[in-house]
């Protein structure tokens, strides 16, 4: 795909991002200025290093540069990939043994009671009929107990019985096994027990992967621990070998470094990390870091980011300039310990496929989607949102990826048409209420996610990205657009994941289980609990620092470097939902800080609930601590351009074309985006074309162009 430059790289070192999506493989290649240029190119879900490079590539060549001159000159390439979620969706992991305490052999089977409809939308939820549990990653003949225990605070109780252990390891060697999970209760309070397995595990076989929950997540919920510790022997170790495919295929054409990859909470990593597992979503955390980024730039803390892909559109909210963190986020149908942007997705793209319901007959849109085959205009046997585009005139079936991928119109219609008949309307306006039903999906769902909260949707800019967003832009917003206080798309929205990448910095993040009470104050024995609180919560950061260090000694990564920031979990004592609380400080120390640290919670949770629902009479309980250690990262620019007129220049002007809009057909003006500069104003109807997306301006609505290059959506007063 030739995709024109946004601005000429220079210098003899640059940064790489790459978000590899279910349609497309984005990339973002960044020099020290912070300049960048952007390519893609069509994933290839067999073999994603063919993607990966082909997608380098036409970044490249727009600045004239070959890819191995290109890649021989990174310092850092950022590999945001589907890697991990294909693994887990296809179910071709790897073959996994699971030593739990004996006892509890079902508990994976067991799902916390939600596996039967976690992963359902809404009106499926309230239909069990429709419900099903999938098989389990781990059969129960490879899951073996052992008996063992410790109590609650980590003391043993049964001693571990190593020929249990030397059982279960000779069972699943002879059943193939490539890799060992082990978790055993109470571990993360004490992990002697689940150490003593894995040594006698390597005095049989060294080689094999033994993956350990004390180490992957030392946390408490047993079966959110127990599912991220499968997921990573299942899925990450399997994953592992396809990251160093690609590592193997950039150091063949001139990298010599590492390859990275972007963690669900935001941090890059090389792919060497022992917590692979945690990276198994990160698109959509990439367009979260951009939306943020770009927030920061226009002096706006709240911001919404939309990305509308060709398979799903997915929502993040920044609030105040900080990103939420969900501790135990829904992975498929079950729970895990993965701490993780908080973004939420519905199954609705530009790529969505078209059917008929088979009970009630109506137009249904998604969420299946033809991915990297388009539609019928390409490679997909049935009719998608995006054959409705190439048929209304919003695509140029010969501009797609900027000519590399010619659609076919004929054949849209002829797919289309049949649907139409059966709705008993004509083609055009068949297709045109199916782009807005996707787009009407879309806006129910932003709207849910902000006034759902409680927010004042008129606080939020709005950023939109993705392939399909500049295009969907104009109907997500139809109607709720003066309710927004800002609406904010980009020349390079087809590549923001991969340019948000590349707002990440190289980060870990720990928790620790821990057991520590504050107990309202009055009494000398309440002054202790809390100064042992203190205690507790300052040791659990100390361990986790410990932690944060090997893991920089084992990239290479100067531990002296890095920005660490401390967060204790409070809640009201026994009450169930606990809150992050961040601590500016290196350890608590005194009774002022113990005080300060719950009325920093009190803060947080009155952002939440109405101050009347304060229950400080009860006391406080701290059952979990986090620490984070990032080491800062160049991040591309968006340099102030001097301001033109509000006329566009003559070379971004390309005719027109005929539209079909609101039931009758339309002249609408066409212009190249590139040539387009900060201060030029595009009134609609107009389409403004590149060969990675199209963003569509409605009769009556205009976009400017800031001195950023950054494009505002202004509704008109008479839709």
């Amino acid at each position: 795909m030739a995709v024109t430059r946004h601005t000429k790289i220079s210098g003899n070192k640059n940064w790489i991002a790459l978000d590899s999506g279910g349609t497309m493989t984005d990339a973002v290649v960044v020099d020290s200025s912070g300049s960048f240029l952007v390519g893609k190119y069509l994933t290839n879900k067999q073999n994603e290093s063919i993607s990966f490079l082909g997608s380098i590539t036409d970044a490249a060549k727009t600045a004239g540069l070959e890819l191995r001159e290109t890649l021989s000159q990174a310092d850092v390439i950022v590999y945001a990939g589907t890697i991990m979620l294909n693994t887990l969706l296809s179910r071709t992991g790897a073959k996994v043994g699971l030593i739990v305490t004996q006892g509890f052999e079902d508990y994976l089977l067991m799902e916390k009671a939600e596996g039967g409809w976690l992963s359902y939308p809404y009106a499926d939820r309230l239909h069990t009929v429709t419900h099903f549990h999938e098989d389990p990653t781990v059969p129960r003949e490879r899951i073996c107990g052992v008996q063992e225990r410790l109590d609650m605070f980590g003391q043993q109780v049964i001693p571990i019985r190593e020929q249990d252990v030397i059982d279960a390891t000779n069972k699943f060697k002879a059943m193939g096994c490539e890799t060992i999970a082990v978790m055993f209760l109470w571990s993360h309070m004490n992990p002697m027990h689940e150490q003593a397995a894995e040594k006698v595990i390597r005095s049989i076989d060294a080689e094999i992967p033994v993956v350990l929950s004390s180490a992957m997540s030392p946390t408490h919920k047993e079966y959110s621990r127990l599912a991220s510790v499968v997921a990573q022997a299942y899925a990450g170790e399997r994953a592992r070998k396809h990251f160093r495919n690609v590592e193997t295929r950039a150091r063949e054409e001139g990298f010599d470094k590492e390859v990275s990859t972007l963690l669900a909470h935001g941090g890059t990593v090389p792919i060497n990390t022992p917590r692979l597992y945690e990276s198994y979503v990160s698109g959509p955390v990439g367009g979260v870091l951009g939306a943020q980024y770009v927030g920061e730039i226009m002096g706006t803390g709240n911001v919404v980011g939309c990305d509308i892909g060709g398979t799903s559109f997915d929502v993040g909210i920044i609030r105040d300039g900080l990103i939420p963190i969900v501790r135990e986020p829904a992975l498929l149908s079950f729970r895990t310990n993965i701490p993780m942007i908080h973004t939420e997705s519905i199954g609705a793209g530009m790529g969505s496929e078209l059917g008929v319901h088979p009970l009630t007959g109506k137009l249904t849109v998604g969420p299946r989607s033809a991915g990297s085959d388009v539609g019928r205009c390409y490679k997909w046997p049935v009719p998608t949102i995006t054959d409705c585009h190439i048929l209304l005139g919003y695509l140029n079936p010969k501009y797609f990826l900027g000519g590399d991928v010619q659609l076919d119109l004929d054949a849209a219609i002829r797919a289309l048409e049949p649907m139409a008949k059966h709705f008993n309307t004509k083609t055009f306006e068949f297709a045109e209420r199916a782009h807005k039903l996707v787009c009407s999906y879309m806006q129910e769902f932003l709207v849910n996610m902000l006034r759902g909260r409680g927010y004042n949707m008129k606080d939020y800019t709005m950023a939109m990205y993705g392939g399909g967003g500049p295009l969907g832009l104009v109907d997500v917003v139809d109607g709720i657009a003066h309710d927004l206080g800002d609406i904010v798309t980009f020349p390079f929205a087809a590549v923001f994941s991969a340019f948000g990448v590349l707002c990440a910095p190289r980060r870990y993040r720990y928790h620790q289980s821990i057991l520590a009470g504050a107990p309202p104050l009055g009494s000398d024995a309440a002054k202790a609990a809390r100064l042992h609180a203190a205690s507790a919560i300052s040791e659990a950061w100390e361990q986790l620092e410990e932690r944060a260090r090997s893991d920089f000694k084992l990239h290479g990564w100067n531990f002296k470097e890095a920005k660490i920031s401390r967060s204790a979990y409070v809640r009201f004592t026994n009450q169930l939902s606990d809150f992050e609380v961040l601590w500016p400080g290196a350890r608590l120390k005194t009774l002022d800080d113990m005080q300060e640290l719950v009325e920093r919670f009190e803060k947080v949770y009155t952002t939440i609930y109405p101050a009347q629902a304060l229950y400080s009479e009860v006391g406080y309980q701290i059952l979990e601590v986090a620490l984070t250690a990032d080491v800062l990262t160049p991040k591309p620019k968006l340099p102030k351009l001097s301001m033109k007129g509000p006329k566009p220049p003559s070379a971004a002007e390309k005719g027109t074309r005929k539209v079909y809009w609101r039931g009758k057909v339309m002249d609408f003006r066409i212009y190249e985006m590139d040539p387009l500069e900060p201060g030029n104003i595009i009134k609609g109807p107009a389409i403004i074309e590149h060969p990675a997306t199209t963003l569509l301006v409605a009769p009556g609505d205009h976009i400017e162009f800031d001195a950023r290059r950054l494009i505002h959506y202004r509704p008109g007063t008479t839709r």
